[in-house]
């Protein structure tokens, strides 16, 4: 009991860590570029956004924590094959963390299944847009995907602590986002446990080309 609420206590303080701007830690820049804001990219940094996370704590006795915080979003294939995902990004606090954003089949219960194609990326150091690249994908005409993004975990072996904004689609016309939670622990073994996909009122500003 003790050592459980020492966690959540710790947790807490890591997430009021980053908000307040401390250290994420920097992380190269993979296959992405970022763009000069333009009016409409400005109003979409201003119109909601989503919460990634990623912390792992490691006590001293080897004992290990971690959660996360996935974003995903669900979209219907039109035919066409596609080399690049757009997302519109923005950090928390200081750092550039790195994330992931991939596609992804439907499962049997209508949530994200099993990876087709992702890259790799870091947000940049204010709100704007975000190209990945990715291997060239067919996407069949009238199938349900998803797009996930995750956080890539920081690289520390003691505590760590990494998050970002995946913004809102000011035009509504995709399908709302859904978010889900994780944590785990680690002590020889390791196991975890993750939370049901919740559904939002928004979804997240991407393109596909």
């Amino acid at each position: 009991m003790f050592r459980s609420g020492l966690l959540i206590s710790t947790a807490m303080t890591a997430v009021a860590l980053l908000l307040s701007g401390a250290p994420t830690g920097a992380f190269a820049q993979t296959d992405m570029h970022v763009a000069d804001l333009d009016a409409n990219a400005r109003f979409l940094c201003t119109y909601g956004q989503f919460l990634v996370s990623y912390y792992s704590l490691k006590q001293q006795s080897g004992y290990r924590d971690f959660g996360w915080e996935h974003v995903a979003v669900p979209f219907v294939g039109q035919g066409q094959t596609v080399s690049q995902i757009m997302v519109m990004e923005g950090q928390v606090g200081r750092g550039r963390p790195g994330f992931s954003a991939g596609i992804y089949s439907s499962n049997k219960k209508g949530f994200p299944g099993t990876l087709i194609a992702g890259g790799t990326g870091s947000a940049p150091g204010t709100c704007g847009p975000v190209t990945i690249n990715i291997p060239p994908t067919t996407l069949m005409a009238n199938t349900k995907y998803w797009l996930e993004e995750k956080l890539e975990k920081p690289h520390s072996h003691r505590a760590a602590f990494s998050s970002l904004y995946w913004y809102a689609d000011a035009g509504a016309k995709r399908g709302r986002a859904y978010v889900q939670n994780g944590r785990g622990e680690c002590s020889g073994t390791c196991s975890q446990s993750r939370s049901p996909w919740q559904g939002k009122a928004k979804g997240p500003w991407f393109r596909l080309k």
